[in-house]
């Protein structure tokens, strides 16, 4: 199961660092400047082994609420022997140091001040980015040309929005990419996802996504969602932690046995269901089982405390995704079933 070895070079070479045969090493990668002369930079993550193997990319935050994934890379990188490795880890705990100042997804500051301007103000949906773009084209430029086109294989993770929880869930690039996208799917196995998003339209399929762009170019991509927007969360974080482990040791960079995680559900996609009145919020049924159709997922209440709408599935599936904000409004986002593939 293992990728493609690349052979012994030279010294790796990114930003400052320097990273030389069994050797670690943290460091900052520059990449716009803002207008106190300050400059946002990609904190940067590098362990080189001793023997060829696969150059492996793992990055998180680039949604800036996206707590949980910051943890898992910074405890499975910092556990890694550069004598044990194979191959070399690049990683980028925080992949959008301006959205996580504000625990938003977005860089807040830059789209008060100009909101025209920075449009596409998503950066995980623009990539290779643009060294010629507005300041979120121009992070994406430096993070894939500097540091992702030189992988192999990369994992990208991720959180739902603040307010919102998902089940372990991986999402795949799309099948016309070939064996790239059959490969991401074996890796998905190996982490251990609950479920796993073979889609061939939606956003996890987007042609600027980092996993799509990798895979198109002849490498393997692959993202995961676990956990919840906004915190740092014990259960998530070492189901991620396991997860990533795993992944390593598929690819034969690490020494050890693939432990066994998650029910490996593969879906086509996810129906999205919302409530028809505001209010109260209870949810009655549980992330990452199996409900029936015309189950009752929720009720919302109203602030006399009447039950005024009872939210059912629209199909049998299992409920990959649930709000965890306390009060909707009508339209809002409550749960999201899988359609099995």
């Amino acid at each position: 199961m293992s990728a493609r070895a690349a052979p012994p070079a030279g010294p790796l070479r990114i930003g400052p660092i320097v990273a030389g045969p069994g050797s670690r090493h943290t460091g900052s990668l520059r990449a716009i400047q803002l207008a106190d002369g300050s400059w946002v930079e990609f904190p940067l993550m590098v362990v080189a082994g001793t023997r060829p193997g696969p150059t492996f990319y793992v990055g998180a935050a680039i949604h800036g609420d996206e707590i949980n994934g910051i943890e898992i890379v910074s405890r499975v990188v910092r556990a890694v022997d550069p004598r044990a490795l194979s191959g070399t880890i690049l990683a980028v705990p925080v992949q959008n140091p301006l959205g996580l100042r504000g625990q938003h997804r977005f860089p807040v500051g830059l789209l008060l001040k100009s909101p025209l301007d920075q449009s596409p103000a998503d950066m995980w949906a623009c990539f290779p980015g643009s060294p010629e773009g507005n300041s979120t084209e121009r992070m994406a430029a430096v993070l894939y040309e500097q540091v992702i086109a030189r992988a192999e294989v990369l994992l990208d993770i991720h959180t739902p929005t603040t307010g919102g929880r998902y089940a372990p869930f991986a999402f795949l690039p799309p099948r016309r990419l070939g064996a790239g996208a059959r490969r991401a799917e074996e890796l998905a196995r190996v982490f251990g996802a609950d479920f796993i998003l073979d889609a061939e339209q939606g956003m996890y399929v987007g042609d600027g996504t980092p996993h799509v762009v990798l895979t198109a170019r002849g490498g393997v991509g692959l993202g995961v969602e676990l956990g919840e927007g906004g915190r740092l969360e014990a259960e998530p974080v070492e189901r991620g932690v396991r997860g990533l482990t795993n992944l390593l040791r598929a690819l034969g960079m690490l020494p050890g046995p693939i432990e066994a995680l998650g029910r490996q559900i593969v879906i086509q996609r996810m129906t999205a269901v919302r409530c028809q009145r505001g209010g109260l919020l209870h949810l009655e049924a549980e992330l990452g089982g199996d409900v029936a159709a015309g189950q009752v997922l929720a009720t919302v209440t109203d602030v006399f405390g009447e039950v005024v709408e009872r939210i059912r599935a629209p199909h049998a599936g299992p409920l990959v995704r649930i709000t965890t904000f306390p009060t909707v409004a009508s339209g809002e986002r409550v749960a999201q079933i899988g359609v099995l593939r």
